[in-house]
């Protein structure tokens, strides 16, 4: 069986810790609002309509996939399965 005393102890320090990062958090969430307001870049996420898709590349001459368009050889194993 555990002394008490030293479980007490134990969930001091564990509360002393959860202070000193919630105070870090609160500090960084400060310096965070202030360079938002600054720059209001920095205050939108980048969102994923701001990136284009690659780009895909064309089939060469020649291959039998001009006028299909792209296909790739999984693609004609895959439809002959029910």
């Amino acid at each position: 069986m555990r002394d008490i005393n030293e479980v007490l102890r134990r969930k001091e320090l564990d509360l002393q810790q959860l202070q000193r990062e919630v105070e870090a958090l609160r500090v960084a969430a400060r310096l965070l609002s202030e360079a938002s307001e600054a720059d209001p870049a920095y205050s939108r996420p980048a969102t994923a309509s701001a990136y284009a898709p690659p780009a895909r590349p064309a089939p060469p001459p020649g291959s039998g996939a001009g006028d299909a368009g792209y296909s790739a050889p999984w693609d004609a194993a895959a439809k002959k399965f029910p």
